[in-house]
């Protein structure tokens, strides 16, 4: 028990520390805290570019109270893509976790593809450790899908690869932030493009693009990718302040029930120093 709330609590943090309190899922937060990938977005002086190109963004002109998306064509989508969902015109919520839910827009989902012009939002991406099937209610009419697949990851690779300053990209502490599925996604890439090269499915895939390294985020932002020095990234907590401290309770001798509640307080803060050294992609 103890393992398994260690582990919540460190996927808590880091999407705390990464994607701020309303990205985090495993625990309840009484603070702000906007977390470092929205600050960089929102922040002047980055270099930011978008997935509006025809190669990675599509338009949608249905979504169905079911989570059935219908586009042009999904020819160059696969099962288990990611996409992120903006520009929506509509009612559509996410009722996954219960309630009025919350608006589809922003989110991003594990799809399946149903026909040549359809597919289906299977899993909300910010609920893969819950193993949620998504549901929806209320219907669009309108939206535009984001993605970063096999079909496209090397060509976002190179754009990005020729938009990042010299000065920065040449630095030993510079590489690209990526979430998992991008990271799978350059894996079958490379194995797609091996021909007749002997185990192309089977070896391992290096993450390195021409030089710089891939780094894969186990909890981040879909279709996100940042490319920064490491030295340029701060986080800070109080570690010996009053204010930090873990507590557990048994609840079964004061209520009956068979539950441990869990409380912790801390201080933490992270920031970037120099925001014209940082390239932000995203949907």
């Amino acid at each position: 028990m103890v393992q398994r709330y260690l582990t919540k609590i460190q996927i808590a943090n880091e999407r705390l520390y990464w994607l701020g309190k309303g990205s985090t899922k495993e625990a309840a937060f009484t603070a702000p805290f906007t977390g470092l990938l929205p600050s960089i977005a929102a922040a002047s002086g980055v270099y930011k570019v978008g997935l509006g190109k025809s190669e990675t963004s599509m338009a949608a002109t249905a979504i169905s109270a079911s989570g059935v998306v219908t586009v042009s064509s999904t020819a160059t989508l696969r099962d288990g893509d990611v996409v992120s969902i903006t520009a929506v015109t509509g009612t559509s919520k996410d009722t996954t976790n219960g309630g009025s839910g919350v608006d589809v827009q922003g989110q991003s989902y594990f799809i399946q593809v149903i026909s040549s012009t359809t597919f289906k939002l299977v899993r909300n991406y910010n609920e893969v450790n819950t193993r949620k099937a998504a549901t929806f209610s209320g219907t669009s009419t309108a939206a535009t899908v984001s993605y970063i697949n096999a079909s496209n990851v090397l060509g976002v690779l190179t754009g990005i690869y020729a938009q990042l300053d010299p000065a920065d990209r040449s630095q030993e502490d510079f590489n690209l932030q990526i979430p998992l599925h991008v990271g799978y996604a350059y894996a079958q890439a490379q194995a797609d493009k091996a021909v007749n090269v002997l185990n192309a499915f089977t070896d391992p895939k290096k993450m390195d693009y021409l030089g710089v390294p891939l780094q894969l985020m186990n909890h981040w932002q879909a279709n996100t990718i940042l490319g920064a020095r490491s030295s340029n990234l701060f986080l800070g907590v109080d570690l010996l302040g009053d204010a930090s401290e873990l507590s557990t309770v048994y609840m079964k001798p004061y209520t009956n029930d068979n539950v441990v509640r869990m409380k912790a307080r801390m201080k933490a803060a992270v920031n970037f120093k120099f925001a014209n050294e940082l390239f932000y992609l995203g949907a």
